[in-house]
């Protein structure tokens, strides 16, 4: 069932963007994440291996819907952010639009308007369980 969303997802955006679910995926990332983060951060976000994400980030500082920012760290001399753009925020914002109207439509078929707002409840709920989760583990170390 996932797989069949993810595809359907993806084929809507490359009919209306040309983008793949991947890269607008990244993009979102980067949105939730307050349009600047570490590469490493979008890759946990996505729970994706750190070179997945690389390639992507990759071309899309190429379409200049990103942009790299090197920052001095005593540990790492390779420290960079990723940001971003003002084109890439616009498109994301514009892009988002079709995800929700494809989600809503798959949905919609399904589910009526209580079934969505008590997903929405659970999922949330489930969120913030995962986050006190990671901050549980963060504190350990």
């Amino acid at each position: 069932m996932v797989a069949e969303i993810e595809r359907s997802l993806d084929e809507e955006l490359r009919n209306e963007w040309d983008i793949s679910l991947g890269w607008f995926d990244v993009l979102a990332s980067l949105q939730r994440l307050g349009g600047r983060a570490r590469p490493l951060d979008v890759a946990s976000d996505l729970r994706l291996p750190a070179s997945s994400v690389s390639r992507r980030l990759d071309r899309l500082q190429e379409e200049g819907w990103i942009a790299r920012h090197k920052y001095v760290d005593e540990d790492d001399h390779r420290a960079v952010d990723i940001e971003l753009t003002k084109t890439g925020r616009r498109l994301w914002r514009e892009m988002s639009v079709t995800y929700r109207r494809a989600l809503q439509a798959l949905f919609a078929l399904h589910l009526d308007g209580d079934d969505i707002a008590d997903m929405q409840r659970i999922l949330d709920l489930l969120s913030a369980a995962g986050q006190e989760i990671e901050d549980t583990s963060d504190s350990d170390d």
